[in-house]
C-alpha cells in the first residue's frame, strides 16, 4: 500500500545514540578508576579517603548508567527488528494481494 509508510530512522538513531552512551559510560568508568590512583602518594588521610570514595561512587554511577543504557538499547533493537520485519511482511502481503487481484 503506497499511501502507508513506516519510517524507522528515528528508532535506528535511538539505537545508535544508546550505543554512544554505553561507550561514554565505559570511558567515564575507566577514567574515574584511573585518575583517582594517579595522585601523589603524599595525599593521605580522611580527605584522600573521601576523595577516593567519590571516584568509587562515580565509577558505580557510570556502571549503573551503562547497564540501564544497555537494557534500553536491547529494547530499542527488539522494537526496530519487529518493525522492520512487520514492514517487510506487509510489503510482501500487499504485493501478493495486488498481484492476485491483477493490479
Amino acid at each position: 500500500m503506497a499511501e502507508q509508510r513506516a519510517d524507522t530512522t528515528e528508532l535506528q538513531a535511538l539505537v545508535d545514540s544508546l550505543g554512544e552512551l554505553i561507550a561514554y559510560c565505559d570511558a567515564l568508568k575507566s577514567g574515574a578508576s584511573g585518575f583517582a590512583y594517579m595522585l601523589p602518594n603524599d595525599w593521605q588521610g580522611p580527605a584522600m579517603t573521601a576523595f577516593l570514595g567519590s571516584f568509587t561512587q562515580w565509577t558505580l554511577g557510570a556502571e549503573a548508567l551503562r547497564l540501564q543504557a544497555e537494557a534500553l538499547q536491547s529494547q530499542a533493537k527488539a522494537a526496530l527488528t519487529a518493525y522492520e520485519g512487520a514492514i517487510g511482511d506487509m510489503d510482501e502481503y500487499w504485493s501478493n494481494l495486488a498481484m492476485n487481484l491483477g493490479a
